[in-house]
């Protein structure tokens, strides 16, 4: 991939004060909680990434204003030569998980160099291209994931050493954010040598880069080859597949109709009920459970778990994402069950990554049987993407996730 420095733009306030400023990812907010992040602050992150709209009607010229009189008046600053950041996150149960934040070029979907490594759902993106055509932003960075060997965490580490963060924020899970500048053009070169032949994989947001690509497009801007400058990139933190403190949680699913989940039981090496008294403790059981596992819950039955018989996927399946369990549900389970690969996004497959709100669900009858993922491992997730094969939509959940509002780009940002 190919990896610019930028010219940050930052709150200009010391590092412990940045704290209330900064904001959960744009996806992550509905109306109630962007009213609540609104009302800590007339300076809080979430007035550019969830404004509202003025008089007129529009929000997205809202937004664009706001940063402007927000940079003549101080608020914020830009940093003076472009910069790489360290992306330094304490998780609340011990543990590290670093990245580095640069502007990625954009490449042609075929290029195998910025890969999706999943299905991802029909969503709309005018919303985001509108905003980024007015305030020309990037406000929000992408996930990325290197096949390093480790060696970006060495590299990272190095720089670490000694720095004092820029910016500091706990989220609402209890994890710490911090934000370092790595301003050194020497030290820069050696993070743009060593991700420059390695591919990443898109961790999570999909619909970011599809933003920024979808705008390069319809300005003009060209890419692969293409000189680069900061309206034809997008803003990425790039951590190591290696890094210790990377975990993927599962994303559970659900039916609103009754099925008969019987259809699938020539699937199952073994079927073993479990005295659990919600979605939250079967997910826990499955978790630990001989893999690969699934969870079934079905309103009026007990709850079981199936091991499921890998051997039975036949080529539907790629070889290496066999052990996963959430490829066995799409490819091997549902279509037993009569369902059809359009229902993994049309909305007959329902997608909840708490599981004591699809038991709420279930009680209540508003959803008829919950299905209960295990983890995913680094290790399992390297393998299943290695040749290029694409996992099911909603496989994956990377945690915790970035956090909005400590370091962003425009599009007249210098970049090296």
């Amino acid at each position: 991939m190919r990896l610019y420095a930028f010219q940050g733009i930052r709150y200009n306030r010391p590092s412990a004060e940045i704290d209330p400023l900064a904001a959960p990812p744009y996806d992550q907010l509905d109306d109630a909680a962007r009213d609540q992040l609104h009302a800590l602050s007339s300076h809080q992150f979430s007035h550019l990434t969830k404004p509202l709209a003025d008089a007129g009607g529009d929000a997205y010229g809202t937004a664009a204003r706001l940063h402007s009189s927000w940079m003549s008046d101080g608020i914020l600053t830009r940093d003076e030569e472009p910069s790489l950041y360290i992306c330094s996150t304490e998780l609340a149960g011990g543990g590290q998980r670093l990245g580095i934040c640069g502007l990625a070029g954009l490449e042609a979907p075929d290029a195998g160099i910025i890969r999706p490594h999943e299905e991802t759902l029909a969503k709309p993106l005018a919303d985001r291209v509108a905003l980024l055509e007015a305030t020309r932003i990037d406000l929000e960075p992408v996930f990325f994931l290197s096949q390093d060997e480790g060696r970006l965490e060495a590299l990272i580490g190095h720089d670490l050493d000694g720095a004092e963060p820029l910016a500091e924020h706990t989220d609402a899970g209890g994890h710490r954010h911090r934000l370092y500048r790595v301003s050194d053009p020497e030290r820069i070169s050696r993070y743009q040598e060593l991700l420059a032949p390695l591919p990443v994989a898109i961790a999570d947001g999909h619909h970011r880069y599809k933003t920024a690509r979808l705008y390069a497009e319809r300005s003009g801007a060209a890419e692969g080859t293409a000189e680069v400058t900061a309206a034809n990139a997008k803003m990425a933190v790039i951590t190591s597949l290696s890094s210790p403190g990377l975990t993927i949680d599962p994303i559970h699913r659900a039916l609103r109709r009754p099925i008969d989940i019987s259809a699938a039981a020539h699937l199952v090496v073994e079927t073993r009920p479990v005295d659990a008294q919600d979605m939250s403790e079967l997910a826990a059981a499955v978790a630990v459970a001989p893999q690969p596992a699934l969870g079934v819950w079905k309103v009026g039955r007990l709850p079981e778990i199936w091991q499921l018989d890998p051997t039975r996927a036949g080529e539907a399946i790629p070889d290496s994402a066999k052990s996963l369990t959430v490829s066995l549900l799409h490819g091997m389970v549902f279509p037993a069950l009569g369902l059809s690969a359009s229902a993994a996004t049309d909305g007959t497959v329902v997608y909840r990554s708490d599981p004591a709100q699809l038991s709420e669900q279930l009680t209540a009858g508003d959803l008829a049987v919950g299905f209960a993922l295990p983890p995913m491992s680094p290790h399992q997730f390297a393998a299943a993407i290695a040749h290029g094969d694409m996992l099911p939509p909603k496989a994956t959940r990377f945690l915790p996730k970035l956090v909005s509002g400590l370091v962003w780009a425009d599009h007249g940002s210098r970049i090296a």
